[in-house]
């Protein structure tokens, strides 16, 4: 009996690829999800206002509390300002350029993962190529060495005499030898330490870069509050205690707009760049100006209707904090002037929310 001839495979499916397996049925099971991350995300653009939620305060396994945070900050802020202004003889703008390019990295990583001394060198060594005003990278290094050895001497001097720790350089003690009266404040560019920091500053302005995503156009408050100053000037819109017009006395207007430039100074050493645009803190600073010169606005209007495009809660969110760095080094008389403008805030607020309609609106 013949045999029955041999059955051929079935032909491969036309729309399958030659040497793929074939896809999985409908009914297969989906990949095991990815374990989650031992590191917390870190909101970035809602979570400045709230120092629990900043890196260095989520760094595990050696988190800072709020308050160490915000020192570290204000004191390396101290830093940028004296190494920039008085070492490196930087313009104002450079300087403030650098303080944000710092609290923008740190928004972003923790105090505990890199030194805030070496990224305060970067910031300013990025700000002066920023703002056309660049300096050599030896001389920032040798500068801010400088500044930092002094700091360190005053720091072990009242140290020994019993006396408390000012920090001032904002460094810590492990990154760098502690100085002795006898030695040179210089650094030998020939070192092994000189050459360690000049590559990790030079490493750390790029990261720095990448940081803030390159955005390197940074608008600061001094030309929105002066713009404030010379507009409610023509409009004849504020006076003074005794109810002369402030355009009669251009003593007046000069300390109106020094003393908003002194708090918009402040502002750098707090984390209100991160948190509101540099057209409202010129806002809040004109407005705690006024306060603290004792010009008003005429015919008894609050001050909200002589700011534009801000809010009574973005006003009172930025005074406060402001008010809460200086306050301490003002004494009593300040003391006083914090107590009077909470009250005209609160008076705002009330009557905000009594006239909702009235309420001012922010200007897109």
């Amino acid at each position: 009996m013949a045999q029955p001839p041999p059955r051929r495979p079935p032909p491969p499916a036309r729309n399958a690829a030659p040497g793929r397996p074939p896809p999985p049925p409908n009914n297969a099971r989906p990949p095991p999800p990815r374990p989650p991350s031992s590191l917390p995300r870190v909101p970035i653009a809602s979570s400045f206002g709230d120092e629990n939620h900043l890196p260095s305060v989520l760094h595990q396994p050696n988190p800072m509390t709020p308050e160490a945070e915000r020192s570290a900050r204000r004191r390396t802020c101290r830093f940028i300002e004296e190494a920039g202004q008085r070492s490196l003889r930087l313009p104002r703008v450079a300087v403030a350029t650098a303080t944000v390019f710092f609290h923008r990295f740190y928004a972003k990583h923790a105090f505990q993962e890199h030194d805030r001394f070496e990224v305060s060198m970067a910031c300013l060594l990025l700000a002066g190529k920023t703002e056309e005003s660049p300096k050599k990278l030896d001389l920032v290094i040798r500068e801010c060495w400088k500044l930092r050895r002094r700091a360190q001497q005053q720091q072990q001097k009242l140290l020994s005499q019993g006396g408390d720790s000012p920090s001032m350089a904002g460094a810590s003690p492990t990154t760098m030898p502690s100085p002795s009266s006898s030695d040179n404040i210089q650094i030998d560019p020939k070192s092994e330490e000189y050459v360690r920091l000049k590559e990790r500053v030079l490493l750390l302005e790029r990261v720095i870069l990448h940081t803030i995503g390159f955005e390197l156009s940074i608008d600061h408050p001094y030309k929105f509050l002066v713009d404030c100053v010379q507009n409610m000037n023509k409009k004849r819109s504020i006076e003074g205690k005794d109810g002369q017009p402030v355009g009669k006395s251009a003593q007046m207007i000069q300390e109106l707009a020094q003393n908003a430039m002194n708090f918009a100074n402040d502002s750098m050493h707090t984390t209100l760049c991160l948190q509101f645009t540099a057209n409202e803190i010129a806002m809040a600073c004109v407005y705690l100006s006024g306060k603290y010169s004792g010009i008003r606005p005429v015919g008894g209007k609050p001050w909200i209707e002589l700011l534009d495009g801000i809010t009574v809660e973005e006003l009172t969110s930025i005074s406060i904090q402001i008010l809460e760095l200086v306050q301490p080094k003002k004494g009593m008389d300040s003391e006083m002037a914090f107590k009077m403008i909470r009250k005209d805030l609160d008076d705002m607020a009330r009557e905000g929310a009594a006239a909702p309609d009235a309420k001012r609106q922010k200007t897109n």
